[in-house]
């Protein structure tokens, strides 16, 4: 006989055991699926009902906790939207571009996390991913590209497929400006010197991706020692403005040892350079040793400099007028 009452804890098994799957593919999961690992179809009703799963786009649901967890946090929100897509499609499909960036931790300048990311392999039926999409919801704010992929570009990363992490640097990076752009490579290249010439091949095997001709023109500037986005678009808009190319990560030393690592260094001019991001939220005693840091790159006979965001976005000319006065008072103090 069918039973048309089940206890709270039977149902509250039923969904300890879907989060447990859906974990395996970016938390999500499609009703059609549960009859797999043993929980009947029919009850998605009752749990929405119960406000325990919520429906994220036609046909793929997630956990209300899960949903309710990644309140406050777009990035987590975004990648969930993204498994809800690529998990309604027969296809195989893949995050891309600023979706994948953003499930690799590559960074991203706010709030440009909007329209989900996708590719899929040139071989796909378009006329069955028509097909599928023409249901009452679709696939809005969903953008697909088409390519002809290779297996050493695809993995999974949290459950979700997507490209690889140099291939998301480089779709993404065609999507922003040169700033940004630079950023997004840099953070894929940081501390891997095989990665500058994998960015370029990848570059060469998209050449109709729009915006690659942007991207083109950053690589020569990747470098694998710039470990922030201000550090990145500091040293392009530094060298703009006419400043040589500084030494990333520059190590200082005195008779105690290792100082520490200067985020610029300009030897030849005596000068050192520090990207403060977050320097004005620091408390008491960071900002105390950091004077204590600083009193002692300046007993090397160095000039310290320092810029925040908005000096370098808004006066990337004055920045570099004061790394250029910093170096005389330096050569002075030399004589």
């Amino acid at each position: 006989m069918t039973r048309h009452y089940r206890a709270t804890t039977e149902f509250e098994m039923f969904r300890e055991r879907v989060t447990s799957f859906a974990a395996g593919q970016g938390r999500v999961f499609r009703p059609g699926q549960l009859e797999s690992i043993g929980v009947d179809p029919s009850i998605v009703r009752t749990m929405v009902g119960r406000q325990w799963w919520i429906r994220l786009r036609h046909g793929v649901y997630a956990d209300a906790d899960v949903w309710a967890a990644s309140e406050g946090e777009p990035t987590d929100r975004h990648l969930l939207q993204c498994a809800a897509a690529i998990v309604s499609l027969p296809l195989e499909t893949y995050a891309f571009g600023r979706t994948a960036a953003a499930l690799h931790g590559l960074p991203a300048p706010r709030n440009e996390l909007t329209d989900l990311h996708l590719v899929r392999g040139i071989a796909t039926d378009q006329r069955a991913l028509l097909g599928r999409v023409t249901s009452t919801e679709g696939l809005p704010g969903v953008r697909i590209k088409t390519h002809d992929l290779s297996g050493d570009t695809l993995l999974t990363l949290g459950g979700i497929p997507t490209v690889s992490r140099d291939l998301a640097a480089i779709s993404a990076a065609a999507t922003y400006s040169n700033d940004w752009a630079l950023s997004v490579l840099d953070a894929a290249a940081w501390k891997r010197p095989e990665a500058i010439e994998r960015l370029a091949a990848i570059a060469d095997d998209w050449p109709r991706l729009r915006g690659i001709g942007a991207v083109r023109s950053m690589l020569p500037f990747v470098r694998t020692g710039a470990q922030t986005p201000l550090e990145s678009i500091s040293r392009l808009r530094l060298a703009k403005a006419g400043l040589p190319e500084p030494r990333l990560q520059y190590p200082l030393y005195d008779r105690g040892g290792l100082i520490g690592y200067a985020d610029m260094g300009w030897p030849e001019l005596g000068v050192i350079g520090e990207c403060d991001g977050l320097m004005k939220y620091q408390s008491g005693e960071v900002l105390i040793q950091e004077k204590r840091r600083e009193d002692r790159i300046r007993a090397l006979g160095f000039i310290v400099v320092r810029w925040t965001w908005d000096d370098i976005i808004r006066h990337s000319e004055e920045v570099a007028a004061q790394v250029w006065r910093a170096s005389r008072l330096a050569t002075r103090r030399a004589i």
